[in-house]
């Protein structure tokens, strides 16, 4: 083997290692976490901070859940599509191209023909106050989390290009059925302000990695700063 050939692979090793990811340092920013504070996301991004020890155990319960739903629906799958005709594709990895090599990036819960399904287990907000239909959306408390769980299933119609319609549905994790279910339609607008948000981010990383820490910023929820890991160093604390 070429020495040159070696040392790409010792490149990429190390940077696997290092960055869990053989090109080297992340540059792609996770859907889930753009509807959230942008500051927090940045950190995160720049200092490739995992969150695996900051799992409360309604996290860890949750993603316990979730896991069961998908494998359910996979392997009953004959006696529950009704008249679905397509194959079930669960986690479906997702990518959107932004600027300068950064990308979107996340992973469709259920991809079945033009539905896509985002499945979501709450164990803190009010499960009685979740809407029926998207148009009450804008109704609820400007906290809730529910409108971050619409624009993630929204970004999710735009990189899908055969999905037509989407479906949030909301488990009381305590009683798993019955659940709320909110369909959701393409909206261009609401993936505009994402990607405006996405950029943002950006610049907050690029401002970082400068030495400079960004204080022209807002948590998008008030309760984030509650338990964030970064309340430490923030500008607001």
């Amino acid at each position: 083997m070429p020495v040159d050939e070696v040392e790409e692979f010792a490149r990429r090793l190390e940077n696997y290692l290092r960055h869990g990811n053989p090109r080297g340092p992340k540059k792609s920013i996770p859907i889930t976490q753009l509807s959230f504070c942008p500051l927090k996301l940045a950190l995160s991004l720049r200092f490739d901070v995992r969150y695996f020890g900051t799992k409360n155990d309604g996290q860890i319960l949750g993603t316990v859940l979730h896991a069961g739903l998908l494998d359910t629906i996979v392997n009953s799958w004959d006696f529950l599509r009704g008249n679905l005709t397509e194959k079930p594709l669960v986690e479906v990895p997702l990518q959107y191209e932004l600027e300068d090599g950064w990308v979107l990036s996340g992973r469709a819960d259920l991809v079945v023909g033009k539905h896509v399904f985002e499945f979501k287990f709450l164990h803190e907000y009010p499960y009685e106050a979740i809407p029926e239909n998207i148009e009450e959306i804008g109704e609820i408390p400007d906290d809730s989390v529910v409108k971050a769980y619409v624009e993630q299933l929204n970004t999710y119609l735009h990189m899908l290009p055969d999905v037509e319609v989407g479906h949030l549905w909301i488990f009381n994790r305590n009683s798993l059925v019955p659940w709320k279910k909110i369909s959701v339609d393409k909206n261009g607008d609401m993936f505009d302000e994402l990607l405006k948000r996405a950029r943002k981010v950006i610049k907050f990383v690029e401002s970082l990695e400068n030495g400079n820490m960004p204080d022209s910023f807002e948590p998008r929820f008030e309760w984030e700063c509650r338990n964030c890991i970064y309340r430490p160093i923030c500008p607001r604390s």
